[in-house]
């Protein structure tokens, strides 16, 4: 049964152990670190409202949906491929993948454009759900 912080630990371990250009650096949440200088991609993961999906008996099975988003910033002024390569590139790591309990469904891909800090941001989402088991005594 995952939880909040499971599915999280998985998402993470996921994108870490699978991002493969050692020339982006990877951030995580929280996480105190001067801002980079060059191209860096920061990973965050948004949950959502439970459903209730069946019962059976005294167990309640619910589905969590949520996202993963994956905000790419390169320097500015030096056009958007490189951004927009290192998105494609975070979203293949999740999109139609199963992993950990987590089901992994559909991209969608936001240009945001210049941060006002010297980055050009374009956020990569991949959208999922993982089901849990509650048992109601």
């Amino acid at each position: 049964m995952p939880t909040h912080s499971v599915a999280q630990l998985a998402i993470e371990t996921r994108f870490e152990a699978n991002w493969i250009d050692n020339d982006v650096e990877l951030r995580f949440e929280n996480e105190a670190r001067k801002q980079p200088e060059g191209p860096f991609i920061r990973l965050r993961i948004e949950n959502l409202r439970s459903r209730l999906v069946g019962i059976a008996g005294n167990r309640h099975l619910y589905r969590r949906p949520g996202w993963i988003s994956m905000q790419c910033f390169v320097v500015t002024k030096k056009g958007t491929q490189a951004c927009g390569v290192m998105a494609d590139a975070a979203i293949a790591i999740f999109e139609g993948q199963q992993f950990s309990s987590i089901t992994c469904r559909e991209s969608e891909v936001l240009r945001l454009g210049d941060d006002g800090k010297g980055f050009w941001q374009i956020n990569a989402k991949v959208f999922f759900d993982y089901d849990f088991q509650v048992t109601i005594n």
